[in-house]
């Protein structure tokens, strides 16, 4: 005789459950025994019921490729919005652009993604502007010094 559940060898096995996983033994089929009918296990369990293989009882976390990149844009694209040096957030900004990018071609396309790369590109632009304009502002009074 055979254990339903997992099809270990049970001939010599006097209990009533298998040792190995758990499941009710067969019933023998005799003249005075119902056709077809299977004792339940006391712990609730039936024969046949399909053991998990995995600690998830839903299935488990599910992998969406991109995700972290998309994560790691947003993170960089608000730190270049928030930190007030402008080398440093032009560097964060093209990080988080290029971050968005390979989201998108991992074929991530979520709002995570959307939002880092919209924070990138206002941080670059803002560094971009405000480190021109003082380059510009510099020169100005630079010039302005030298005319007194």
């Amino acid at each position: 005789m055979f254990c339903n559940g997992c099809g270990q060898n049970l001939t010599n096995d006097p209990g009533s459950n298998c040792p190995n996983c758990g499941a009710v033994k067969p019933v023998q089929q005799g003249p005075d025994v119902g056709q077809g009918y299977q004792q339940q296990n006391p712990q609730g369990h039936y024969p046949h019921a399909p053991q998990p293989h995995s600690p998830y009882p839903y299935g488990g976390p599910v992998h969406h490729p991109g995700k972290g990149k998309a994560i790691a844009s947003l993170v960089l694209g608000i730190c270049a919005m928030v930190i007030p040096i402008p080398i440093l957030d032009v560097i964060m900004g093209i990080l988080g652009l290029v971050f968005a990018s390979m989201s998108k071609n991992e074929g991530f396309n979520g709002g995570i993604r959307t939002g880092g790369l919209v924070c990138s590109i206002i941080g670059t632009v803002w560094a971009a502007i405000f480190t021109i304009s003082c380059l510009g502002a510099c020169g100005a009074a630079r010039t302005l010094w030298w005319m007194f």
